[in-house]
């Protein structure tokens, strides 16, 4: 096999990812090379995401690289990765999960911030999820990548910022975060994986799942498998973790879009199928006020 041209975003979290593919092939005896491609995302700085169209404005552009031969692969975080992908384009490896859930970088624990205090975030579960915890804190949109998010937060912008511990490791920052308890604030789907995107059927692709870490690519297959049930993606406040393989532990947290409830769902499965199936059973369980159109669509 040639040298495998390796696309990514120029942010500095995402050429770290990238890296940390290119390792692992060149490990494996694999030559790369990795291109830069600018995404929507990183022309847009400043609207939030759920703005813009949700997670496709970090991925489209990488996976149309793919299809018109400009690059081999793509690497992702596998959160910004939309349920529905050109047929041309599939998910293909996935390295071994970070981190799954997320800290506050502040002077003070979330418990601890005065009333008012001002925290930066530009996700609509951690938006829920603050509000929940902390009625009375004020929560402000972030966009940029995080070195700028944090220099925000340096300057006096915010008073906190939230943000993917993954992200945090990865980029080994020392500001002083606390780490979020995860049954209190879960993930997003795929928070913490590294995917890889490739030609459907190509033997790029068939290369990736013999490196791949058999375990996170699972969990990334559950997860998607009740976004994709439910027609939600991160850009919606609902959280979804898998844990394990065979079976695997299967949690569901959907916050109501028209007030300060939830639920949670627990379930225990073997494979994508009974990932669906429970997906489909939720659909039931949603009370109405939560005001999701795919409660009323599908009963």
């Amino acid at each position: 096999m040639t040298r495998i041209r390796v696309g990514t975003r120029g942010s500095k979290l995402a050429l770290i990812q990238a890296r940390m593919v290119t390792d692992l092939l060149n490990s494996s005896g694999i030559e790369t090379e990795i291109i830069e491609v600018e995404t929507a995302g990183d022309i847009n700085k400043d609207a939030p995401i759920y703005e813009m169209g949700g997670t496709g404005v970090f991925v489209s552009a990488l996976n149309r690289q793919i299809v018109e031969g400009k690059i081999d692969i793509a690497v992702h975080s596998a959160k910004d990765i939309p349920t529905v992908i050109p047929e041309e384009v599939e998910i293909a490896g996935a390295l071994r999960r970070g981190a799954v859930g997320d800290v506050l970088i502040s002077k003070t624990p979330l418990d601890k911030l005065k009333p008012g205090s001002v925290v930066g975030t530009s996700s609509l579960r951690r938006i829920h999820e603050i509000k929940f915890f902390r009625p009375d804190l004020s929560v402000k949109s972030i966009r940029g990548n995080i070195e700028t998010r944090i220099q925000k937060y340096m300057d006096g912008q915010y008073d906190a910022v939230m943000m993917a511990k993954a992200a945090y490791d990865r980029l080994n920052l020392k500001e002083n975060a606390y780490t979020l308890d995860v049954r209190s604030f879960p993930p997003a789907a795929n928070q913490g994986i590294i995917a890889i995107t490739a030609a459907s059927g190509s033997a790029h692709s068939s290369m990736l799942r013999k490196i791949s870490d058999h375990v996170a690519l699972t969990e990334l297959f559950l997860e998607r498998s009740v976004l994709s049930e439910l027609g939600l993606s991160c850009n919606d406040p609902v959280a979804v973790l898998a844990r394990g393989d065979q079976p695997a532990s299967l949690f569901v947290r959907i916050y109501s879009l028209a007030g300060r409830e939830y639920r949670d769902f627990e379930s225990s499965v073997m494979n994508d199928e009974d990932a669906s199936e429970f997906a489909r059973s939720l659909r039931k369980k949603i009370p109405e006020t939560f005001g999701y159109r795919w409660k009323k669509e599908t009963s």
